[in-house]
């Protein structure tokens, strides 16, 4: 295994504001139906399609909700369980290899559709471990190191990482994309994807996934394996907007894969891995985690 290839190779798409934004003017603002559909591979998580309406850029207003829609994926009608979230019966879920057909009929009549294959799992998550990287860095509060260990297909492959605390995730739109061509194919250990971080201020707005790490406490890393134009959607959304939700106020140069007019959004099918590792001493310090990346702890 090449380790400078696992420890200094790896591209990260961080959020930015690097790439041009097209806004719509209040003059030509129109609304446009933004559809959030993805499934898992996974029967105990909740298959859900949410519903929105975008809000002019020049308005302060709450996300309007589209309510009374017929929400079905391959025939499977699913139920709305609150304004605009509707949600597929206990148990349902996607397979590796399998094409899916989301039909979206809103009241008066217009119909969206899209379909969607779940790709094979690019990515095996074995283990996940923290460090503590110290406190005030970047205006934060304190934050901490999440590494990894695992292997990546030969194949390339695109991923979402997201991380959470006590079963609390970050939300989707604010994690990270990338791709493997640093390390396709090889064998991963300790490397350092991503950052913890514990925010009062990111606290008062999302809640538990920013409290302040203590003793007990069970961190979650999950990695979605995305087809290529489910990644080229995030890469777009996370370049070009930075609010939830998504395409508030609107972004006109994401892509879609939905079918019909003024509607923006996904409908993607990612299989999951995820791993967990309980905090017995948030302070713990970095070094010990090097140690363990190198097999000398």
């Amino acid at each position: 295994m090449n380790k400078s290839l696992i420890y200094i190779g790896f591209t990260l798409l961080f959020l930015s504001c690097t790439e041009k934004v097209e806004l719509r003017s209040k003059a030509d603002y129109h609304d446009y139906l933004v559809v959030d559909a993805l499934l898992t591979d996974r029967a105990t998580d909740t298959q859900t399609v949410t519903l929105s309406n975008t809000v002019s850029y020049f308005q302060d207003e709450a996300v309007p909700m589209v309510k009374g829609a017929d929400v079905s994926i391959n025939g499977q009608p699913f139920t709305e369980t609150e304004d605009g979230v509707y949600t597929g019966p206990e148990g349902f879920h996607g397979e590796i290899g399998g094409s899916y057909h989301l039909r979206i009929v809103l009241r008066d009549g217009t119909v969206h559709e899209a379909d969607a294959t779940m790709p094979e799992p690019g990515f095996e998550l074995d283990e996940v471990d923290y460090a503590y990287a110290g406190n005030k860095a970047l205006g934060l509060d304190s934050l901490w190191t999440l590494a990894i260990w695992g292997r990546d297909r030969e194949a390339a492959s695109y991923y979402c990482v997201r991380d959470g605390i006590n079963g609390h995730f970050i939300p989707f739109q604010l994690n990270e994309i990338m791709d493997d061509k640093y390390f396709n194919g090889n064998e991963i250990k300790g490397f350092p994807i991503t950052t913890l971080y514990q925010s009062a201020i990111l606290y008062k707005q999302f809640g538990e996934c920013y409290k302040y790490l203590e003793k007990g406490d069970v961190i979650t890393l999950e990695a979605y394996t995305l087809d290529k134009g489910y990644f080229d959607f995030l890469f777009s959304l996370f370049m070009s907007t930075f609010s939830v939700p998504i395409f508030s106020p609107q972004p006109a140069n994401a892509p879609t894969n939905l079918s019909g007019e003024h509607v923006l959004g996904w409908f993607a099918a990612c299989p999951v891995t995820s791993a967990e590792v309980i905090v017995d001493d948030p302070h713990r310090p970095y070094y010990k985690r090097m140690l363990k990346n190198f097999g000398t702890e």
